[in-house]
């Protein structure tokens, strides 16, 4: 709990409001070997593609409310992904992934009039980072 004072002096609670956030997710799951009529009792009867966008953000009114003078904080964040899966058997799957993190900064004043300042990515000042990233694993179910 935080305590302050109210214009007559007397101490009083601070009301605590949370950062208002929104965002959600969609994926897709595309079975390529049906689309494509493959043989089911041949090789390529196992192929899938997946994907994915997801989106995470704060309303950046309230993030520059929260920021103190000279920092940069993080208002939006989000997420592209695909993936290619290969079955080879109930036991073992291969999958190859693609995905693109980004996450950008929110900019302006703060309530006081603070200057707000873009944070540091690898070392310089910039309003988004991206983080692109390229995965391969094999699955296996028991």
């Amino acid at each position: 709990m935080q305590f302050a004072t109210d214009a007559s002096g007397a101490p009083v609670v601070v009301p605590q409001r949370p950062v208002r956030s929104s965002g959600g997710f969609v994926n897709l799951g595309l079975p390529l070997s049906r689309i494509f009529s493959a043989d089911p009792s041949g090789r390529n009867n196992a192929w899938t593609l997946y994907l994915h966008y997801g989106i995470d953000f704060a309303k950046a009114r309230d993030v520059r409310k929260f920021t103190a003078a000279g920092t940069g904080n993080r208002v939006k964040s989000d997420l592209a992904a695909a993936q290619l899966a290969y079955k080879l058997n109930n036991w073992v799957t291969f999958a190859v992934e693609q995905s693109l993190y980004r996450t950008r900064a929110v900019t302006g004043t703060t309530p006081a009039g603070a200057t707000i300042l873009l944070p540091l990515f690898r070392g310089n000042r910039a309003r988004e980072e991206h983080d692109l990233r390229f995965e391969f694993g094999t699955i296996f179910t028991f």
